[in-house]
């Protein structure tokens, strides 16, 4: 029995060499032979325009005096590019490669015409691991998107997560031409999470009477709608923070997570019982680690004052029996400004040997100790 030696084509060199090893220049070279050589031209012309694209980015091309051929080659590709050299930039996206930002920087440079297929791999749930790229593709391309988005958010069959990320996209892109399309959207669905979507959407894009049905709806019975108010906070002009308090005690985690983040651009020291309230509330990671971050924001602009005082009487209280509740607790307690001010406190309060002594005589999980250690050395 013989052996068949194995052809390599330009293709896969080229293909290896751009996506694997970064040799872009080299890239160029290979697949412009596979370019040549190849039946089927789909692979190796989306490969090409990525590698002309990375190469200026990076300043290869320039340093190598290819520069104003690339570009001209680069540019009158994206201009003849079609639907299924898209396709498979597409695919090569969902990869997820050190070209990445060039990939997608060539989509948005097509603009239009490479909206519905963007779009395409959303609704079918292609790629999923980079479904956030391509809502950034969506909002780069912008205006000339925003028919193809509505379009495709209008229909019942688009998933319901879906939808309301698109909504979310044009109401960032921020054309009011795109009034009308959501208004006549708001008016044929039932979908009440939806409709709250796109007063949002439309409230930012200048329909500002939509401000106090938004904030009202933070204590609508159905929890999808209070999870699309609860987001919307971030867009308002100064929302009553009295109503984002009352919120931080929401049955559903995700309201009160979106609460947490909204009350640190909008800050109220009466949030802090409510903040340090989550800490130990059942709330998930992500909304424990929102209510540290607003806490240590109120810290350093001096609206927590002796919150330091209060997270150690937190630490040490038996209810808190959760241990990886006490690490986030220790964790803030190691902030510079919630560390300064367990440093200034009252020395009738002792701070530090409170801390010792939890430490020395009360706990016993290794991972809290470890991170109780760390923080007694800042101390001394």
């Amino acid at each position: 029995m013989g052996c068949q030696e194995q052809v390599i084509t330009q293709l896969e060199v080229g293909r290896s060499k751009l996506l694997d090893a970064g040799l872009t220049l080299e890239a160029v070279e290979h697949l412009e032979r596979a370019e040549q050589e190849e039946a089927n031209k789909v692979e190796p012309r989306a490969l090409l325009l990525i590698a002309y694209s990375n190469a200026l980015s990076t300043g290869a091309a320039k340093t190598h005096k290819v520069e104003a051929r690339y570009q001209t080659e680069r540019d009158r590709r994206v201009g003849e590019l079609g639907e299924f050299e898209m396709k498979k930039i597409l695919q090569i996206l969902g990869e997820r490669h050190r070209i990445q930002k060039d990939a997608m920087q060539i989509l948005v440079d097509k603009g239009a015409p490479a909206a519905p297929f963007v779009l395409e791999s959303l609704v079918k749930n292609r790629y999923r691991d980079v479904r956030g790229d391509f809502f950034q593709i969506l909002r780069q391309i912008g205006s000339p998107g925003i028919d193809s988005i509505l379009k495709v958010a209008g229909n019942s069959q688009t998933p319901s997560a879906i939808r309301i990320q698109l909504i979310r996209v044009v109401g960032e892109i921020g054309d009011t031409s795109a009034t009308a399309g959501l208004e006549t959207l708001r008016n044929s669905i039932t979908d009440e999470g939806l409709k709250m979507e796109i007063d949002t959407a439309l409230y930012m894009l200048g329909n500002e009477g939509y401000k106090d049905e938004i904030v009202e709806a933070l204590g609508d019975s159905n929890p999808v709608v209070r999870r699309a108010a609860a987001k919307s906070m971030m867009s308002l002009n100064k929302p009553p923070t009295a109503k984002l308090i009352t919120a931080l005690e929401d049955s559903d985690d995700t309201v009160r997570m979106d609460i947490a983040k909204a009350l640190q651009k909008y800050p109220d020291a009466n949030a802090v019982d409510g903040l340090v309230a989550i800490l130990t509330n059942g709330s998930s990671l992500n909304t424990k680690q929102a209510a540290i971050d607003t806490l240590n924001n109120y810290v350093e602009s001096g609206l927590a004052d002796g919150l330091a005082g209060r997270l150690i009487e937190l630490l040490t209280d038996p209810k808190v029996v959760n241990h990886e509740d006490r690490i986030r607790i220790v964790q803030l307690l190691k902030k510079s400004a919630v560390l300064k001010q367990v440093k200034e406190a009252d020395q009738y309060d002792n701070l530090p040997h409170k801390l010792y002594l939890f430490y020395e005589e009360t706990e016993t999980n290794d991972m809290v100790k470890d991170e109780l250690n760390q923080l007694l050395l800042l101390l001394e």
